[in-house]
């Protein structure tokens, strides 16, 4: 057993490491489409100054105005830095290639998370990099205490699992539904306002506050960027704990969905 995860181990952390170099090989593609996040922080940090400044206040629910610039930015790093691996796995069902990668010497979703891995590392840095210079020049430093960074890591790799298994849900409604982009905007939507992305969720209204933390959405954007600018013990253990039991619930939906999958396609021959 220990030798079989240890191979396992090697085996897709190699497929993290290709797909890396492959970013890396065409990094100015990347570096490219990274340069929008310069546009929306700009938008962002004259849209929310002016909203500080019409409340007459330094503070709102708790954030500053420089958190909450620092807030976004990594909201928006998350959400450009995720990978779009629904899309190929519903690309894949459609025009029936999903039979030949079944068989391949490899677990089909742990496949795509690890590749995905390797291009998220990228795009995530070049998000942060190239929105870096603006939000220190408009909010200073990051507000984070360096000592919990580590944490902050470990609830942002908790929200990319979270979020892979929720968009693999939605790829593999390819078997069931021809088109997957409806159920895909849906979900984006979601994310969008539920989950922290256009507005945090500690500045919506307290009955949708207590909808919002509940759900997983906010636990995949919103609780790595909240915690990058205030964190605290309390909330994290909260977040963790709410993580840990969406990705059981989600992983274990995806499971079943999954072998109803491999199932059919095993019946129907493709």
């Amino acid at each position: 057993m220990l030798l079989r995860l240890r191979v396992n181990s090697r085996k897709y952390s190699a497929v993290t490491l290709i797909n890396l170099q492959n970013q890396l090989a065409y990094i100015w593609d990347a570096l490219g489409r990274s340069l929008f996040i310069i546009l929306i922080m700009f938008i962002f940090v004259q849209l929310w100054t002016a909203v500080y400044q019409s409340k007459g206040t330094n503070e709102i629910a708790g954030l500053t105005l420089a958190a909450t610039i620092w807030y976004f930015l990594i909201a928006e790093v998350i959400e450009l830095g995720k990978f779009r691996h629904d899309q190929k796995i519903s690309e894949e069902v459609k025009d029936g290639s999903i039979a030949y990668t079944l068989v391949r010497p490899y677990n089909y979703l742990t496949y795509h998370f690890a590749n995905g891995m390797g291009e998220t590392a990228i795009k995530m840095g070049l998000v942060f990099l190239l929105g870096l210079p603006l939000v220190w020049y408009y909010a200073g430093p990051p507000p984070v205490a360096w000592q919990t960074l580590p944490f902050v890591v470990l609830v942002l790799i908790l929200a990319l699992l979270l979020d892979f298994c929720m968009a693999s849900c939605i790829g593999l409604l390819a078997f069931v539904s021809e088109d997957t982009n409806s159920f895909r905007l849906i979900y984006q939507k979601l994310i969008f306002i539920l989950g922290g992305l256009l507005i945090p969720v500690d500045f919506l209204p307290e009955w949708l506050q207590k909808i919002a933390r509940i759900l997983p959405f906010s636990l995949v954007t919103y609780a790595p960027a909240k915690l990058f600018v205030a964190f605290e013990w309390a909330q994290f253990m909260q977040i963790v704990t709410f993580q840990i039991i969406w990705i059981a619930v989600m992983g274990g939906l995806l499971w079943l969905q999954y072998r109803w999958a491999t199932r059919r396609l095993a019946v129907n021959g493709g």
